[in-house]
Parts: C-alpha cells; structure tokens; sequence
C-alpha cells in the first residue's frame, strides 16, 4: 500500500538502518543536495537517466546489492529502495516489464530496451508523451544479473509478449522501440499478430538490423580496437577499451567497477549480435519509423532502406536530433509530438 502525500510528510525523513543511511549519503554526493529525506523522489530531486544509471552503480559497488535496472522507476524513495534491495528475487519470478506510467485513459505503449538492455532511457520520453498516456518498458533479462541473457531477437520477444499480455491480455497493442529496441519491437508486433491480435501502432524508433553496426562504427573512435579484435583479451583490457568505445552512447557509468561493466558489456554485445543476426519475414501491417534528422552514417545505410524490403506500408517521420540525441533533450520533445500525434490517429 503506497502512503498518501500527507501521510509521507508526517513520517520521519531520517535514516532508520544502515542500509537507508548509506543510500542517503550516495544520492547526497550523487544529486549534490543536502539534506535527503528517505521519503523524497529521486527524480523530483533533479534526478535523469543518466544520474540513475549513475546511481544504479554506485548503490551495486558500495552497499553489494544487486539492483534491478528499473529498481529507481519502481522504487523512487530511498524508503523504498531499501526495501527493494532487500527482498529476495526469486528468478522464476523475474519479469521483464517495468511500468514508468500505469496512469491515463489511452491505451498502453510497450517500449522495448535498447542494447544496453536498460530502461531508463524512456523515461524522458514517457514524461513527454503526458499523464494519460500509460507507458511500459521491457528491459533484458541479464541487465541486473538476475537472469541470463536470451541469444535470439526471436527469444527475446517471445517473453516480452508474454510479459505484455499480462498487462493487456488483448489487442490492439502499441510497440515502440529505440535503436535495437526497434527490432525486437517488430518481432515483438510479428508474434502478436501471428497469435491472432491486432497491432494498432508499431514505432521503429532510428533502428536497423545494419544499421546497428553502422551506428556502432560511427560513434566509436577511429583509435580504438574493434569488437572482434578484443574478443579473448583479458577482462580489464577489453573494459578499458569499451569505456573509451562506448564513451559517446553512456552505456557504461564512470561509477560503475568492472565487474558491472563486463556485465553491461557481455549484455550489449549479446544484443547487437542478436539483433545483426536477425532475419526479419515480411510485414503486411502499418510501421512507422521515426528516423533521426542528422544522420551518423552513409545515406545508403539509413534505417528506411532496410524496412522498406519487408514492409508494404512504411510511414516515415524525421525528428529532431541524432541516434543518440533524438531521445533525451531538447530533441525527445520532438520525438514525442510525432510518436503522439500518430498515436492519437489509432
């Protein structure tokens, strides 16, 4: 049972354990506010993505409690938190959904993880989009290490769909996906209709089976060892050179030890092959891709000419930013007004 805003204000702020006393002085160096309350909101505190991601770091190396990805989305206090990372997660029990907004009279939107297999980054998103809007994410198994990575795009969303009729047993359904997201959603938009349901919206959010490598090439620096080549070298090798790799998309918190970074590494590049290896069938319904006004590859590897050969209906919207700016801001809000305009057409 969640306490009502005047119930939480006549509750004591101060650390009541250990464990709440270490979280205070982690989000205070963190967020740079002093005091914290144990019942104040992370994100009303000034918190993002990326301090979350941050803070997802910090809490694993210093308290040695495994935090789910959502942990921050489901438990926004430092009440809660503690709460969370003391109860036991039984791994049959795991699920990949993480709801950012149950609220609002539309629909749900299912938004698939990127490579990273996190969240977070919807979250600006899922602001942007309103209150009414319900919105849910689905992050990898293998993100907090709770579970195994899956190997195939197909694997994968087989459990996102069975996760999302959980919340929505029937259609029509709205599937989104940024980067490899977009190509989990699809399969994920194939298997629901396959299953007899319908898919009122499909958003391909700046992504391609190649396309994802091209993205990978473009935003790594020139300097640095290719993935294959670093297949074999020592753990600590191939972390530092990934840090560097993947400076520019902020996969890996500078927070983060290296054990937690080999785990978003393995994790990310389990994805990126999962999803280069896939071999999409052909797609009778509406995709909507939302493809990135300033582009970071060759013309001829833009996300459309790779959908164009298995989709008969293909709408594309250009939006404001890059493959890696399009979905925080200022640039999400433009994002959000097209994904929302098309929404409301469903």
């Amino acid at each position: 049972m969640v306490a009502s805003s005047a119930n939480l204000a006549s509750l004591p702020s101060t650390p009541r354990c250990a464990l709440e006393f270490t979280l205070v002085g982690l989000w205070e160096r963190l967020l740079k506010v002093n005091p914290i309350g144990i019942h104040d909101d992370f994100f009303k505190l000034g918190g993002d993505s990326i301090s979350a991601m941050a803070l997802l770091a910090l809490v694993a190396r210093e308290t040695g409690y495994p935090l789910p990805a959502g942990g921050l989305l489901q438990a926004p206090t430092i009440a809660q938190l503690a709460q969370l990372l003391t109860t036991e997660v039984n791994p049959t029990n795991w699920s990949p959904l993480v709801p950012i907004q149950t609220e609002g009279s539309r629909p749900p939107l299912f938004c698939i993880h990127p490579g990273g297999g996190n969240v977070l980054c919807y979250l600006q998103l899922a602001n942007c989009l309103g209150s009414d809007q319900p919105f849910y994410a689905l992050q990898a198994p293998g993100v907090d290490g709770i579970r195994p990575p899956l190997a195939t795009v197909v694997e994968m969303a087989k459990e996102y769909v069975a996760a999302i009729r959980i919340v929505q047993p029937q259609g029509p359904y709205y599937v989104a996906g940024w980067s490899a997201g977009g190509v989990i959603a699809f399969e994920v938009a194939q298997q629901l209709i396959s299953a007899g349901e319908s898919v009122a919206h499909l958003a391909i959010m700046d992504s391609g089976m190649l396309y994802t490598m091209g993205i990978l090439k473009a935003v790594s620096p020139p300097d640095q060892p290719g993935a294959i080549e670093m297949m074999g070298r020592p753990a600590a090798e191939q972390v530092r050179v990934f840090r560097v790799r993947s400076g520019a998309a902020q996969l890996i918190p500078a927070e983060a030890d290296d054990t937690q970074a080999m785990r978003i590494i393995e994790l990310f590049e389990g994805n990126v092959h999962a999803v280069v290896d896939y071999r999409p069938q052909a797609y009778t319904g509406r995709v909507d891709l939302y493809q990135a006004a300033e582009a970071l590859v060759p013309p001829r590897r833009l996300p459309v000419t790779e959908w164009q050969r298995v989709c008969s209906d293909l709408q594309v919207h250009i939006v404001p930013g890059n493959h890696l700016s399009m979905i925080h801001q200022p640039h999400i809000q433009g994002l959000a007004a097209a994904l929302s305009a098309e929404l409301a057409k469903c």
